[in-house]
C-alpha cells in the first residue's frame, strides 16, 4: 500500500525505482484504463500477477488460477477439465490451477469463471461458488498507477521507508509492561528479521524475511515490513505473544488463497490476526478463500486488517468484511484529529489509529538509494541500523491489534472477540468527517491501571 509523497528527494529512501509508462500515460492524458494496463513492477513476474484492464474495475489476480468453494470441486472440474486441483485445501476450499493460453490472462480467468456459473445455474443448490485467487498487492484503485519513489504494494506502507536512530530501549506507547499478558497475536506479513527486541517472537516454519531476493543491490519494497509491525505491538502491549506467518514475499506480493491457508494452520490460542495487508476485487465482492476462512474459524478471535492507503472509499479487502476491523490512519492528536492523507476512508471502516512517521523495530542492512527515474551506478548506499520510520494504514493496524490485547489483560476477558468489542465500545467516535462510523483507538492517551 503506497502514498503519494511531496517530500524532497533527500529525503526519500527511494528503495526501488520504477517509473512506469501509466505515470507518462496519465501525464498525457491517456484514460485510466491504458493507464493501469500499461506495466506491472518489473520485480513482479507477469506468470504470477495479473490485471483486470476494466477502467471501472480494477483488480489483480494470479492467472491461470480459480477457487472452488466446499463442495463444489467436482462440477467444477467437469466444466473447467484442464485445471488441475492444488493437494492443499483450507476450509475446504479448492484451487484450480492451469497455464494461461492467451495475453490477457485475468480476462481468461473471468471468462473461466463465467462458464463455470452458466454450467451450473441449474443445480438445487445454485451455481458453483468460483472466484479469482486475488493477488492483495499493487493498486487497483480508480486512478493511474504510479511506481516512481513509491512501491506500488497494497499489502505495504503509505510510503518510503526511512532510517531512524536506535533508541536505547524499546518504546513503550502508552503501556504498561503487563499489557497483552495472556494474549497471542498472530502477523501474517512478510515474515521477520531477527532482532534483539523480537527474540521471544513465534515464527512458523519458512518466516524468514528477505532483504534483496534479486541481489541487485536495492532492498525488496516490503523487506521488514513484518518486523515492522511486531515491534510497533511490542511496544504498545509489551507482554503479548507474537505469532509471525510469511504470507507476503519481500516484494510484498501475496494472494487470497495463500492468506487463508495461513489462518487454517494458526496455533489454536491465538486471539487476534493482524492482517496489514489486502486489496481490491472483481465487482468488489468479498474475496472467496477468506471469507471461508472467516465463516469458519470461529467467532472467539478478533481479525484486524488495514484499510488501505489509496486515499479511496472504494471497500478494499479482506478490511472490508463485517467480521474483521478495518482500520484508517489518522494524524494529529487530543482534538485535533485528520485523516492521513493516504488513507482509504468510508463508512466500512470500523476503527481508526496514528498510522504516519510511526517508528519502529527493523533489519540492519544497507540499500543503494536510486535517485532518478532507474537503478544508477552513481547510486549512493544508506544504511539501516535496525531502527526505522514508515507511514500507512499498514501501521495504524497493529497498533489497534495490540490495543485489544491490551483490553483483554486489563480487563480479564478469555477471547479476542470479547476484546475487541469492549474496546470498540468504550472509544470515542473519530471527530473525521470521512470515517462516518469509525471509533479512534489512541494507544496514547494514558496508562490505565490494570484489573485487581
Amino acid at each position: 500500500m503506497t502514498r503519494r509523497q511531496n517530500i524532497p528527494v533527500g529525503q526519500q529512501i527511494v528503495r526501488r525505482v520504477v517509473l512506469a509508462a501509466a505515470v507518462i500515460l496519465a501525464a498525457l492524458g491517456v484514460s485510466t484504463g491504458a493507464a493501469f494496463a500499461a506495466e506491472l513492477p518489473k520485480q513482479w513476474d507477469p506468470s504470477k500477477v495479473a490485471v483486470n484492464h476494466d477502467p471501472s474495475n480494477t483488480f489483480l489476480l494470479r492467472p491461470g488460477q480459480v477457487l472452488v468453494g466446499p463442495g463444489d470441486a467436482a462440477d467444477v472440474q467437469r466444466v473447467l477439465k484442464d485445471y488441475k486441483a492444488a493437494e492443499q485445501r483450507p476450509f475446504g476450499l479448492t484451487l484450480l490451477i492451469t497455464k494461461p493460453r492467451t495475453t490477457d490472462p485475468a480476462r481468461e480467468v473471468l471468462d473461466a469463471l463465467a462458464r463455470v456459473r452458466k454450467a451450473t445455474a441449474g443445480r438445487p443448490e445454485g451455481p458453483a461458488q468460483v472466484a479469482p485467487n486475488y493477488v492483495f498487492v499493487g493498486e487497483a484503485a480508480g486512478d493511474a498507477i504510479n511506481f516512481h519513489g513509491e512501491p506500488r504494494i497494497q499489502g505495504g506502507p503509505g510510503s518510503t521507508v526511512r532510517p531512524a536512530t536506535l533508541p536505547a530501549t524499546l518504546p513503550q506507547r502508552g503501556a504498561l509492561s503487563t499489557d497483552g499478558a495472556g494474549a497471542k497475536i498472530a502477523v501474517l506479513d512478510t515474515g521477520l528479521f531477527d532482532h534483539e527486541w523480537l527474540r521471544t517472537v513465534q515464527r512458523a516454519p519458512g518466516s524468514a524475511d528477505t532483504w534483496d531476493a534479486d541481489a541487485d543491490g536495492y532492498g525488496d519494497a516490503e523487506a521488514g515490513h513484518g518486523t515492522f509491525i511486531a515491534g510497533l505491538i511490542r511496544q504498545v502491549a509489551p507482554a503479548a505473544d507474537i505469532y509471525a506467518v510469511k504470507v507476503l514475499d519481500s516484494h510484498g506480493v501475496g494472494d487470497d488463497f495463500g492468506v487463508a491457508a495461513a489462518m487454517a494452520q494458526l496455533p489454536t490460542d491465538t486471539d487476534v490476526v493482524n492482517l496489514s495487508l489486502g486489496g481490491y476485487t472483481d465487482r468488489d465482492q468479498p474475496p472467496l478463500a477468506i471469507l471461508n476462512a472467516m465463516r469458519q474459524m470461529g467467532g472467539k478471535r478478533a481479525v484486524v486488517a488495514a484499510a488501505g492507503n489509496h486515499a479511496s472509499s472504494r471497500p478494499f479487502w479482506p478490511a472490508a468484511f463485517g467480521p474483521v476491523l478495518s482500520v484508517g490512519a489518522v494524524e494529529g492528536g487530543e482534538t485535533k484529529w485528520a485523516r492521513a492523507s493516504y488513507s482509504n476512508h468510508g463508512k466500512w471502516v470500523d476503527a481508526t489509529a496514528r498510522g504516519t512517521n510511526l517508528q519502529s523495530t527493523f533489519t540492519r542492512a544497507k540499500t543503494l538509494l536510486a535517485l532518478g527515474s532507474a537503478p544508477s551506478p552513481a547510486d549512493p548506499t544508506i544504511a539501516f541500523d535496525g531502527w526505522a520510520r514508515w507511514d500507512g494504514t499498514s501501521f495504524a493496524t497493529p497498533i489497534a491489534a495490540a490495543m485489544i490485547a491490551r483490553t483483554m489483560s486489563r480487563a480479564g476477558l478469555a477471547s479476542g472477540a470479547e476484546a475487541e468489542y469492549k474496546l470498540v465500545a468504550s472509544a470515542p467516535p473519530v471527530p473525521v468527517s470521512e470515517f462516518p462510523r469509525a471509533v479512534l483507538l489512541d494507544e496514547l492517551e494514558g496508562k490505565a491501571e490494570p484489573k485487581s
